[in-house]
């Protein structure tokens, strides 16, 4: 009895050991896998959008060489922040971005907003200044550059990480976290390392789009 007893404590920590190492092995590869490795399916995507986003970033003076791309209609436990690179014209880097909570949005549908105090993110196109946010020293001010979103700038929206969203990458949808995300491009902070980096390198300012590629 003592030994079936036994055997049976050693198959639980067993079982216990693996569920946690398969856990484990599948955070590790969504979060320490990005951004080096960008997802090849959204090519076409931001392929689409790319001449176009050349073309609105010489009419304003900003960076051609690099652009930002979010598709928010991709789940947020999937990287949906691309970098594109118009020289090579392809993706160089991408890393995760959650939604904002306000207008009723959910985990898995972000409702947009240009409306000061939404909590909504918004969507069309932004100028990354190099400005920080008071609080944030770490995060890039958005400046809206179309009627749906000329109030990013004085909503405060920016561009920071959250250690929210590196704790639940691992899941489909991560949660909404108000205070982690009220409406900015919230990304991880491995993300982030990449992004600040690229960002206070260029001399001129790099364009974000984001977009809803496809109604769900």
């Amino acid at each position: 009895m003592k030994r079936r007893k036994r055997w049976g404590c050693l198959a639980v920590i067993l079982l216990f050991t693996i569920v946690a190492a398969v856990f484990g092995l599948h955070w590790a590869w969504k979060y320490y896998g990005l951004p080096e490795w960008p997802d090849h399916r959204e090519y076409k995507t931001i392929e689409e959008r790319a001449e176009k986003a050349l073309a609105f970033a010489k009419r304003h003076n900003m960076n051609e060489h690099y652009a930002l791309f979010v598709d928010y209609s991709i789940p947020s436990g999937t990287p949906r922040l691309f970098v594109w690179d118009f020289h090579q014209k392809k993706i160089v880097a991408s890393t995760y971005a959650m939604h904002g909570p306000g207008g009723g949005s959910t985990d898995e549908r972000p409702v947009f907003s240009n409306k000061p105090g939404s909590e909504c993110s918004s969507l069309g196109r932004f100028l990354v200044t190099k400005e920080h946010g008071n609080s944030l020293k770490r995060s890039f001010r958005l400046k809206g550059m179309d009627l749906d979103n000329q109030s990013a700038y004085a909503r405060g929206l920016m561009i920071h990480s959250s250690y929210w969203v590196d704790k639940w990458c691992w899941k489909k949808y991560i949660p909404l976290h108000r205070a982690s995300c009220k409406g900015c491009v919230t990304v991880s902070s491995r993300g982030m390392s990449y992004l600040w980096s690229l960002v206070n390198k260029e001399q001129k300012p790099l364009l974000l789009w984001s977009f809803v590629s496809k109604q769900s």
